[in-house]
């Protein structure tokens, strides 16, 4: 990112949309655990973390179905649900309805990674920070207080009606917070919806927590760090 391009979002830029899962909030300090002993109690010995993955991806692809076909928004903890079933079903386990819900339970108890709360409490200074999430609204509600640095806000995307990378919930975030998108940093560790938010004339800063290629889209994220500090640093000079 060349200093000008760093300039010009630090003097346009109003609002840091930041995902929530898995960009400031460790999923898998959580979930890998709390799959790991609902396995071991029906004596399978899958790995956890594979586990995670399968049931990750089918969480994604069910929720881009449901952003496309006709009908209403389904509930992040239903299609979570229906994801953790299908997965454990497909090793074989026959899991009472209630253990898979206890695991979705878990997501309301994720973490902030270590990086996170200095990074907010840097960046609160100079912006309005905001969740932006797939995640349903009591999902986001029950995570704020897990953050130092309190939250300006959170956008579901249940109140837009459709999972990102649909435009609706990008459009949502500038009309809460009247901006313009090209007031707002769209920051995240999934490529999928930043490619979102730039098609929407959003910044993106792409936070590659886990070493992956971004991947050949057009849409290019504005700045690429590594975690949240290195946004500050970035964001913040």
């Amino acid at each position: 990112m060349s200093t000008i391009a760093a300039e010009t979002i630090r003097e346009e830029a109003d609002v840091i949309a930041f995902d929530l899962w898995d960009t400031l909030l460790d999923r898998e300090a959580t979930l890998v655990p709390a799959l790991d002993a609902l396995l071991d109690d029906h004596g399978s010995d899958y790995d956890a973390e594979i586990l995670l993955r399968r049931y990750l991806a089918m969480h994604f692809r069910d929720s881009m179905i449901d952003s496309l076909v006709p009908g209403p928004h389904t509930p992040f903890k239903e299609i979570s649900r229906r994801a953790l079933s299908y997965r454990l079903d497909q090793i074989g386990l026959d899991v009472p309805d209630e253990e898979v819900r206890a695991v979705i339970r878990q997501w309301k108890t994720l973490q902030p990674y270590p990086d996170v709360d200095a990074a907010l409490d840097r960046l609160s200074d100079e912006y309005t920070l905001v969740g932006l999430s797939n995640g349903d609204p009591d999902m986001l509600e029950a995570v704020r207080p897990n953050f130092e640095t309190e939250l300006d806000g959170v956008v579901s995307v249940a109140d837009a009606g459709a999972y990102k990378p649909h435009r609706a919930s990008y459009d949502l975030t500038c009309e809460v917070f009247d901006v313009a998108p090209h007031e707002v940093v769209f920051a995240t560790a999934h490529t999928f919806d930043l490619v979102g938010a730039k098609a929407v004339g959003m910044r993106g800063a792409f936070l590659n927590r886990h070493e992956n290629p971004y991947g050949d889209w057009p849409q290019r994220p504005d700045v690429v760090v590594d975690d949240t500090e290195a946004l500050a640093d970035v964001l913040t000079a």
